[in-house]
């Protein structure tokens, strides 16, 4: 297991979205581990984890992690921050364990099945994945750059150095297609409803307003609606993509920073 933990006071958990690794989170660590202790990791079999001896990508499993990096950091409670896809087993984990969780942020979470646009993406994506679809034992890397730049609003972020990251990582990853495809399948969007009016914790939603994937007026709404805790907040970040930790990290942070302060405590 990949796992960083640095800084020192409060802890916060940052788990990343689909594809990604911890890196991800790389803008808010630098600036939270002055401090926080900020706990980072690459959730197998993403990044540089390694897959599961057993194929056991459950919930559960991923709670044990969860809990054991915590007891490395020496936390007993902790924020914890989901991303995207990540949006799953956080909003599980503070539902099943809410001892353990001072506070949720959710970020452009899937609030159910996520209803991909095909026939809207740009042609210069739907060209990459024309020739993706061409050699499904690897991807290049103008395939992953297509892709992070039609999740972000600041196109200077995606770099070539970013693309061949991303490429490098997944292309790991799709050596073991079976473990991929397992794990997808142990954390279903179609769970996040039934956990979020189960989160007692406070509970940040914040929401990109130019994420096309999950949209603010839809996914949002819909997850500030479910959200059932007495402590719950909704904010926006403008001129933002569904990759808020990569688009808009300094802003994002700037607006997550006053529920961090209040709610994460040792």
């Amino acid at each position: 297991m990949h796992y960083v933990v640095e800084g020192r006071g409060p802890a916060i958990l940052l788990l990343h979205g689909s594809f990604a690794s911890l890196r991800q989170w790389d803008a808010w660590a630098k600036r939270l581990r002055g401090r926080y202790t900020v706990i980072r990791y690459d959730q197998s079999p993403m990044g540089l984890s390694g897959p599961h001896p057993a194929a056991d990508y459950s919930l559960e499993h991923r709670f044990r992690v969860i809990d054991a990096l915590a007891e490395i950091a020496g936390a007993k409670r902790f924020l914890i921050v989901g991303t995207s896809s990540a949006g799953v087993p956080t909003a599980a984990y503070a539902a099943a364990h809410p001892e353990r969780v001072a506070g949720v942020i959710l970020n452009n979470i899937a609030v159910g099945p996520v209803q991909f646009d095909m026939a809207g993406l740009p042609q210069t994506l739907k060209d990459a994945l024309a020739d993706d679809a061409r050699h499904p034992g690897y991807h290049v890397p103008e395939y992953w750059r297509q892709i992070l730049l039609h999740n972000v609003t600041d196109m200077s972020v995606v770099t070539p150095a970013l693309a061949e990251e991303w490429t490098l990582l997944n292309n790991r990853v799709l050596q073991r297609p079976g473990a991929a495809m397992a794990a997808a399948r142990s954390t279903p969007t179609s769970r996040t409803p039934d956990d979020l009016p189960r989160i007692t914790a406070p509970t940040l939603l914040l929401w990109s307003a130019d994420d096309h994937e999950t949209r603010l007026d839809r996914e949002g709404a819909k997850a500030f609606e479910l959200a059932a805790a007495k402590d719950k907040h909704m904010v926006v970040v403008d001129r933002c993509g569904h990759m808020m930790p990569l688009d808009c990290p300094v802003r994002a942070l700037d607006k997550a920073m006053p529920f961090i302060e209040r709610v994460a405590r040792d």
